[in-house]
């Protein structure tokens, strides 16, 4: 398996692969940290925004609006494709990107589903999901911590990820696993151990998963 050190610029370079074919970034707001991370200037959608023509969808009207107003010249829609994709939106977009998204969703079924309306013929999805076989989760576990977002909903491993994604209609071509940037000499040195882990058993190892996958074909 793959392991990505950066997710954010691998992400960045698929959306630049895709180029010109118009990309859709599910969740594109990042809330409730969409001010702080636009502020800081390490909001992936500005990333992408960067490198190929992307459209931002999101259900936070508020956080939208600090998005439409910090990139006046992008393009963004307010849907929730779990309850029904625009009809101007379907079979539009080369690529979608669904990045930390899919285990806040209540239905992944019905959210990825979604997600490929919004496709045109051979187009693909990129999902990211925390990695339920992370080292760190089990080290957090043992000293009776667990550290989530606060609307997180489910933990994803890579063949839990494949099965839900071919549940929906995908069939994955890629799955690799990602490392958090590290902040502290701590840090460092777990990283550097699970590169060493990597090395020898090729697992899944870091703290994220990214998927890449085509639509299969045939009825829903």
């Amino acid at each position: 398996m793959p392991l990505v050190d950066d997710r954010g610029v691998w992400l960045e370079q698929l959306c630049a692969r895709t180029a010109p074919g118009e990309v859709a970034h599910i969740g594109c707001t990042d809330s409730p940290y969409t001010e702080e991370r636009l502020v800081a200037g390490v909001l992936l959608h500005q990333q992408l925004v960067r490198v190929a023509p992307v459209t931002g969808f999101d259900v936070d009207a508020d956080a939208l609006g600090l998005l439409r107003e910090a990139l006046s010249r992008e393009r963004f829609v307010l849907a929730d494709v779990t309850v029904g994709v625009p009809e101007a939106e379907r079979g539009r977009y080369a690529l979608v990107v669904a990045g930390e998204v899919l285990e806040h969703v209540p239905d992944a079924d019905s959210f990825l589903r979604g997600c490929r309306e919004l496709l045109r013929p051979g187009g693909r999805l990129c999902i990211t999901v925390p990695n339920a076989c992370s080292p760190k989760i089990g080290l957090r576990s043992l000293a009776g911590r667990e550290v989530i977002h606060p609307d997180h909903r489910t933990y994803y491993g890579p063949r839990t990820l494949a099965r839900t994604l071919r549940g929906a209609g995908f069939e994955p071509e890629t799955v690799a696993s990602c490392i958090a940037p590290a902040g502290t000499v701590g840090g460092l040195v777990y990283h550097g151990l699970v590169r060493v882990a990597h090395r020898v058993f090729q697992g899944p190892v870091g703290e994220g998963l990214i998927a890449v996958a085509s639509a299969t074909t045939g009825d829903d």
